[in-house]
């Protein structure tokens, strides 16, 4: 007998693609054991109505509705923590990830003569905007750079994982979290699968560049320490440049009689210099002191409204691979 398979999605806005979304899942997934976790994550469109619908038809569709929108991470904890499922898929809601690709996920997770625990997919055709593709790239080569981490470009959301895995995910005490750098950062067994990107089933991406970057930012101040290396490597070259400066200007005014720029200029050059290189790091303490005053206050990732077709639970799953 196949393990129970737990698809987790987190659904914002998404009403359009829902039913079409949970009928491919169904047909795809026909002899296996499954269930799918809709993780309603405040929509503000008619999402919750079109899942009450599918969940009352079908009881292993289960919803969990959260009280307010808390974002993409806490949802999906709150998919993992209610899951049952010994196989776990995470997916978007806008189909561009397609369900024909859950078992291609599912049986290489299964392959035994390679064993791994976690499956991630790699976009092999997207259908993006420029400039989401273009951030994208950046962002993942400068994370791998930084954290020795490699993670081809590309890669996405949509992956499939073993239970023993979202055990020790769900470990992990800290509020913001977000779970793709997380899950490349626990050191398990993986492998890449090259996937098709489709375009978005309806509407279009609650992720703006603001929100991207704000994640960026959060990933590199969590996962790496670059941020404050930063300002020493800053600190310690404005010493070197304005020691060599000076002799500089030194030695123009022994041999040639002149300087480089007038006295006040510098002054007013170097005054300028310190301002914004100040202001940049005291933002930089000011964010650190944040994320460990957020931490500080053990406030719960996310509050649940409602759930259809199981109960909620206090705490993790079983402590169990």
């Amino acid at each position: 007998m196949t393990p129970m398979i737990s698809i987790i999605i987190p659904v914002y806005n998404n009403a359009p693609t829902l039913a079409e979304l949970a009928e491919r899942i169904v047909t795809t997934l026909a002899g296996e054991d499954w269930e799918i976790v809709f993780v309603n994550d405040g929509s503000r469109d008619d999402s919750l109505a079109v899942l009450r619908e599918l969940a009352a038809a079908a009881p292993r569709i289960k919803v969990v509705a959260l009280s307010r929108n808390f974002g993409q991470h806490p949802a999906t904890n709150a998919g993992m923590v209610l899951a049952r499922g010994r196989e776990i898929v995470f997916m978007d809601a806008d189909l561009q990830d397609r369900p024909e690709d859950i078992p291609l996920l599912l049986a290489r997770l299964r392959d035994r003569a390679r064993p791994v625990d976690i499956v991630y997919t790699v976009k092999s055709e997207r259908y993006d905007a420029a400039l989401t593709r273009l951030t994208s790239m950046i962002f993942h080569h400068v994370h791998s750079r930084l954290t020795g981490l490699q993670a081809p470009p590309g890669i996405g959301t949509f992956r499939a994982f073993t239970r023993r895995v979202m055990v020790e995910m769900l470990r992990y005490g800290e509020r913001n979290i977000l779970y793709g750098p997380l899950m490349l950062s626990m050191g398990y067994a993986h492998d890449f699968i090259h996937v098709p990107h489709m375009e978005r089933g309806a509407g279009k991406s609650s992720y703006s560049f603001g929100k991207r970057l704000g994640l960026a930012v959060s990933a590199l101040v969590r996962h790496t320490d670059i941020p404050y290396r930063i300002f020493l490597f800053l600190g310690g070259g404005i010493i070197v440049f304005s020691f060599l400066y000076a002799v500089f200007n030194i030695l123009q005014y022994l041999f040639w009689g002149r300087i480089l720029m007038g006295g006040l200029e510098v002054i007013i050059l170097l005054m300028l210099f310190f301002m914004g290189t100040s202001c940049i790091a005291m933002g930089l303490i000011g964010l650190y002191i944040f994320q460990i005053f957020q931490e500080a206050l053990r406030r719960p990732r996310h509050h649940i409204a409602e759930t259809i077709n199981l109960a909620p639970r206090d705490g993790p799953p079983f402590e169990g691979p």
